[in-house]
C-alpha cells in the first residue's frame, strides 16, 4: 500500500487538517473551521430531528457491524438488527469466501429468515443454506433460492425475482460495513477518506481474544460519543480513579488535556499520553500491581510487531493511544500496549440507544496473561459505568431544560465537531426534500 504524507491524497473539496500543537492564534475550534459560538442542542433532544437524522445519517452511512473473525470459515453468518431503520441484516461468508449481506426476510411472505430463540435478538452460527422456519423455503449463501416447499403450487415462480434482496456490503482492515442505500452515494473507502489508511498498518488481525459488554443507555447516541470525545471531564467524573494528591492540588492543575487533534471530513480523532505521561494523574492501584496491567492494558504487552506507520500521527513521545472517531457512530481506540478497543452507539429512539463495547487482545498465553487482560477489562467498564451515569443525567437535564445556548470550550472541539457534521447532513437532507416537492420536517 503506498503511504500518504499527512495532509496530501484527499479526495477533492475535502479539508483535510492536522492540529498537533495548540494553534498560534490559540484556538483549535478556529484552525477546524468551526465556530467557537454557543451551540444549540436541540438534536439531543427534539423528536423531530431524530427522525430526519435516522435517514439523513444512518441510512446514508457506511455502518460498521462486525469483524471478519465472526465469520471464521464459509458458511459463517450473523445477523445484526437495527429497529430504528426497520432493518434486520443478514451477514454471510459464501463457498467463495466472499462476504455478503441481505435483508434478512424471507421472499415468499417476508418471515424473519435467519433467527433463534427470540425474533428480535441477534443470532450467529455456521451453515450451508438458510431454511426459513416458517414454510420452509431455502437460501444458498448468494442469497438465491435453493428450494420451495410444494413450488408446483406456485403461479410463475421467476428465481430471479426470489433471491434474498442485497445490502452494500464492503470489509476495510477487517472491519465489515455495510451501507443502505439503493446506490451507494461512496465507496467504503471514499467514506473513509484516505487518512484512515495511517489505520490499516494496525495488526488488528493478531487481536482475536474479544471482550463484549453492552446495554441500553437513556441518553440520545451522540452524547456518549462526546463523552470520549474530550478529557475535560476527567477530572471530576473518573475523580475516584485519580491520584488524590493530584487532586488536592486543584483542578486547573490536573494535567487532563488532549494534546493532539486531527480531522479528516467528518471523522476525526485524538491521540493522548500514556501511563507515564498521565502518572501524575493517575494513580496505581494493588490490583494493577498484583494482575500488572491497568486501565492502559497489560504491563507486559505481547509481541505484536510494529503498530503501523499512522500510529500516533503526532509523534508524541510519551503515546499511551489514539482514539479515531468514525462517523456517525463507530470508534476505534488503539492503546500502544498492543490491543484495542471498539464502540458502537445504535440509536433506539432520540433519547436512548444500544451501546457495544468491544476489547480485542493478543489470545492469551496462560492463565496469568487471562487474568491481566481481564483486569484491563473490568477497569475499562468500570470508567464506562462512570460515564454511563454522567450521560443520563445529562440526557435528562437537557431535554427538561428551556436553554438552547450552551458554551463549548477549546478542548471540546471534537464534541462541537460531531454535532455540527450532523446537524448539516439533516440541513443537506431537509433541503434535498423539499426540492424533490416532499415535506421539509418529519411528522
Amino acid at each position: 500500500m503506498q503511504k500518504r504524507p499527512h495532509v496530501q491524497g484527499y479526495t477533492p473539496g475535502e479539508r483535510a487538517l492536522d492540529v498537533f500543537e495548540k494553534p498560534e492564534a490559540g484556538s483549535w475550534t478556529e484552525a477546524f473551521g468551526l465556530p467557537t459560538t454557543p451551540v444549540s442542542l436541540r438534536d439531543i433532544h427534539d423528536p423531530g430531528f431524530f427522525e430526519l437524522e435516522k435517514e439523513a445519517v444512518f441510512r446514508r452511512s457506511w455502518l460498521y457491524v462486525g469483524r471478519v473473525e465472526r465469520l471464521p470459515r464459509r458458511g459463517s453468518y450473523f445477523t445484526k438488527e437495527l429497529p430504528f431503520l426497520g432493518v434486520s441484516a443478514l451477514i454471510v461468508r459464501g463457498l467463495d469466501d466472499h462476504i455478503r449481506a441481505f435483508h434478512n426476510a424471507c421472499s415468499h411472505r417476508g418471515n424473519k429468515l435467519v433467527w433463534s430463540d427470540d425474533p428480535d435478538r441477534e443470532t450467529a452460527g455456521s451453515c450451508r443454506q438458510f431454511a426459513c422456519k416458517y414454510h420452509g423455503w431455502r437460501f444458498d449463501l448468494e442469497g438465491d433460492v435453493a428450494y420451495v416447499h410444494n413450488a408446483p403450487e406456485f403461479f410463475d415462480l421467476d428465481p430471479a425475482e426470489l433471491a434474498l434482496p442485497r445490502i452494500h456490503c464492503e470489509v476495510w482492515a477487517g472491519f465489515v460495513f455495510i451501507n443502505l442505500l439503493d446506490e451507494p452515494r461512496e465507496t467504503l473507502r471514499e467514506f473513509l477518506t484516505p487518512t484512515v489508511e495511517r489505520l490499516e498498518d494496525f495488526p488488528f488481525e493478531r487481536m482475536t481474544e474479544a471482550w463484549v459488554c453492552e446495554g441500553v443507555v437513556k441518553a440520545n447516541w451522540k452524547v456518549f460519543i462526546d463523552a470520549y470525545q474530550e478529557l475535560y471531564h476527567v477530572p471530576y467524573v473518573h475523580s475516584k480513579m485519580n491520584d488524590p494528591k493530584a487532586q488536592a492540588t486543584g483542578s486547573d492543575k490536573v494535567p487532563f488535556m488532549v494534546p493532539r487533534f486531527l480531522r479528516f471530513g467528518r471523522h476525526r480523532m485524538y491521540s493522548s499520553g500514556g501511563p507515564t505521561a498521565n502518572s501524575e494523574v493517575r494513580s496505581s492501584r494493588p490490583l494493577d500491581a498484583l494482575f500488572r496491567s491497568s486501565l492502559y492494558g497489560p504491563i507486559d504487552p505481547p509481541d505484536v510487531g510494529p503498530l503501523g506507520e499512522g500510529i500516533n500521527p503526532g509523534r508524541l513521545e510519551r503515546w499511551g493511544l489514539d482514539n479515531w472517531m468514525l462517523y456517525p457512530n463507530f470508534t476505534i481506540q488503539v492503546w500502544g500496549l498492543g490491543w484495542y478497543t471498539v464502540y458502537e452507539h445504535w440509536p433506539i429512539d432520540v433519547d436512548s440507544h444500544r451501546f457495544i463495547l468491544s476489547m480485542y487482545f493478543v489470545p492469551p498465553r496462560n492463565g496469568f496473561e487471562r487474568l491481566s487482560q481481564e483486569h484491563t477489562v473490568n477497569t475499562v467498564r468500570e470508567f464506562v459505568l462512570q460515564d454511563y451515569g454522567s450521560c443520563q443525567t445529562l440526557q435528562q437535564a437537557v431535554s427538561r431544560n428551556p436553554r438552547d445556548r450552551y458554551f463549548l470550550n477549546d478542548q471540546e472541539v471534537l464534541v462541537r465537531h460531531l454535532h455540527h457534521c450532523v446537524v448539516e447532513d439533516v440541513e443537506r437532507y431537509r433541503r434535498e426534500r423539499a426540492q424533490e416537492g416532499g415535506a421539509g420536517d418529519a411528522r
